[in-house]
């Protein structure tokens, strides 16, 4: 039997080779653009960045007000004392009385005190309607306009209410010592020389006439004033002042002002004003005067004289009209210096303006180029130009009347700010309107200046003319 042989298997040679890696082109953007991403990120986090304001408009309806602490005064007249003896009032203070009206009585020996105090009839100390409806009208008036921050005007109003309770409650008695006829001669019944209002207080000021001759700053210094009140019971001595009569509605208040405002109100004659006091707003005159080189303003008023009889400083508000532009803050405005160029100097060839300037080639060939400048701010005069554009020492030739103009002969300086809407600095001129403590009311429409919705840098004092800046 034949025996079969096996057939042996070929051995296969098999090579294996890496596995190739090819390169993935989205991966690839993708870190490149994470880089870049933390690059930038880096970058904006390490730079300096320059704050800056949208310009917006506003009104100087608060911003133009000024406060001042004005010296009163008025047409007073003090009356004084016949004889010494003890004084009682039957007016209230800030009273109004005619010629025939019974002030005060003057108790040479101190009988008619005696004689008011022995008065036992329950009546007599009581009051009448009138006196408390009076007495609720004032208190009324103090609590209303009361303010912590003054809290000393608590001690006059303690005078005053004093004052009026026992002046109401020694007329009542009086009255009835009269009906039983027992004054005889032991004190005397004065009624005022004068009409007018009635207060019982003198300081030495009741001569001054309001004009400028006596006008004085010695008489702003609020904390020297002397007050001297006079109340029922006090012994008087013969001449000395015991009450003085107002005998006219019209007073005036005098402000001391700065060389700005006298600037700022110009021509005004009239003026709307606003006591603090009360809150109180009215129409006053106005007028200015000099005064060995100090300024000062006179409010002329013709009511509310009796409102504030009692008062010889008044912390009052002079309003300044409405006034619309942009509202610009004080920390943006800067200076810069331009060459001016008089306005005769522009020239204009083929529809193009600008100047023509001189100059001298290395043959000393003489030749003429227009050039076109940016205008920053244009006067009646001349237009301003940057220092940096046209060079000290350039001649303009003047073609109107063949004249020639040296640049740099004259210079001014511009108030702006710098507007930053296309990434630098550029000085843009304002004009000042108005101004508060903290910004500018500036016009608007001006095509050389800023317009509503500019960014500016908010602090000028930052940044230079022409800087790149982020915001």
């Amino acid at each position: 039997m034949a025996v079969r042989k096996k057939k042996r298997k070929k051995k296969k040679s098999i090579v294996r080779f890496g596995k190739r890696h090819s390169a993935n082109v989205g991966v690839i953007i993708f870190v490149l653009i994470f880089l870049y991403v933390i690059f930038y990120i880096g970058m904006y986090l390490s730079r300096d960045k320059v704050a800056f304001y949208e310009v917006v408009e506003g009104k100087n309806s608060v911003i133009a007000n000024h406060t001042y602490n004005g010296f009163v005064l008025r047409t007073e007249t003090p009356v004084t004392a016949t004889n010494s003896g003890y004084v009682n009032f039957y007016v209230r203070d800030g009273g109004r009385v005619s010629k025939t009206t019974t002030v005060y009585s003057l108790d040479e020996n101190g009988t008619l005190s005696k004689l008011l105090e022995s008065s036992d009839d329950d009546d007599n100390d009581s009051l009448s309607s009138e006196n408390v409806s009076q007495l609720t009208y004032n208190m009324n008036q103090f609590v209303n306009n009361f303010d912590m921050a003054k809290f000393d005007t608590v001690y006059d109003f303690k005078y005053e209410l004093n004052s009026t309770l026992l002046e109401c409650i020694n007329l009542n008695k009086l009255q009835n010592i009269n009906q039983a006829g027992t004054n005889g001669n032991v004190f005397s019944l004065q009624t005022s020389p004068y009409s007018g209002i009635v207060e019982f207080y003198t300081d030495g000021y009741e001569s001054l006439a309001p004009v400028a001759e006596s006008i004085k700053p010695e008489l702003f210094k609020k904390s020297e004033y002397k007050k001297n009140n006079i109340t029922s019971g006090q012994l008087i001595e013969a001449g000395a002042p015991v009450y003085k009569v107002i005998s006219s509605e019209d007073w005036y208040i005098m402000v001391e002002l700065t060389e700005e405002e006298v600037k700022e109100y110009g021509d005004t004659s009239s003026v709307n004003i606003r006591f603090l006091k009360d809150n109180l707003t009215t129409t006053a005159g106005f007028e200015m005067f000099n005064i060995n080189g100090k300024y000062y303003g006179k409010l002329s008023l013709k009511r509310y004289m009796i409102r504030y009889a009692d008062y010889r400083y008044l912390d009052v508000q002079i309003i300044g009209k409405d006034i619309t532009g942009l509202k610009i803050p004080k920390s943006a405005v800067c200076e810069k210096e331009f060459n001016t160029i008089p306005i005769a100097c522009m020239a204009n060839e083929n529809n193009v303006e600008g100047f023509i300037i001189k100059t001298v080639d290395n043959n000393n060939n003489p030749s003429e180029t227009l050039i076109s400048p940016d205008i920053f701010y244009q006067d009646d005069d001349y237009y301003y130009v940057d220092k940096d554009e046209i060079d000290a020492g350039t001649v303009i030739c003047n073609k109107s009347d063949n004249s020639e103009y040296l640049v740099g002969s004259t210079v001014a300086t511009l108030k702006g700010v710098y507007n930053i809407n296309d990434g630098f600095t550029d000085f843009r001129q304002i004009n000042i309107l108005a101004s508060s403590n903290d910004y500018y009311i500036v016009s608007s429409g001006n095509r050389y200046g800023v317009q509503n919705f500019d960014h500016i840098v908010l602090d000028a004092s930052t940044v230079k003319d022409r800087q790149i800046v982020f915001q």
